[in-house]
């Protein structure tokens, strides 16, 4: 059996993947613009969070700001913090070691509408994790609205793009 949604093609090991993330991320903020990431609320949203936490953990970014702006994903990386019990080992070992993976200092949480707006505002220099993941529908489309004409911010895609959707 095979998942048909990447049936036909090969990817890189989750290593490699991990470090052009990573490369990715420190070339968008040496441009010193928004870096705007079109995620899928459940699952994408708090892989990326984890990354995150591992990058400025181990020094490998600066702490600037990362916002969550989708209240499907706020709600559901609270479903994922508050269920421990379901993570694999190597998640729970990190949690008992103090670090929750899910949870930063630099990490907000936006759930509001006046506050997605005034991310537009405000938000300079930071990470912006938006729904919907092939820009359909959601704020990601007011953020890419607003930030796909700076030529200093940065739009990373961080899961599959079907043919025809905006993303």
């Amino acid at each position: 059996l095979i998942e048909s949604t990447y049936g036909n093609r090969l990817h890189k090991n989750k290593e490699d993947t991990y470090f052009e993330f990573r490369d990715i991320l420190n070339e968008s903020i040496n441009n010193r613009g928004n870096i705007v990431i079109p995620a899928f609320a459940v699952e994408r949203t708090q892989e990326m969070i984890y990354s995150l936490n591992k990058l400025f953990n181990d020094g490998e970014l600066p702490r600037i700001p990362v916002y969550i702006d989708s209240p499907l994903a706020v709600s559901a990386t609270q479903i994922f913090r508050d269920n421990p019990q379901c993570f694999d080992e190597e998640m729970r070992k990190l949690i008992m070691s103090g670090d929750n993976p899910l949870d930063f200092e630099n990490l907000n949480f936006v759930t509001s509408t006046d506050e997605s707006k005034l991310l537009t505002k405000e938000a300079k220099g930071a990470i912006i994790i938006s729904a919907s993941g092939m820009c359909t529908a959601g704020r990601i489309r007011f953020h890419l609205q607003n930030n796909l004409y700076r030529p200093e911010s940065s739009v990373i895609f961080v899961g599959f793009q079907a043919e025809g959707p905006l993303g």
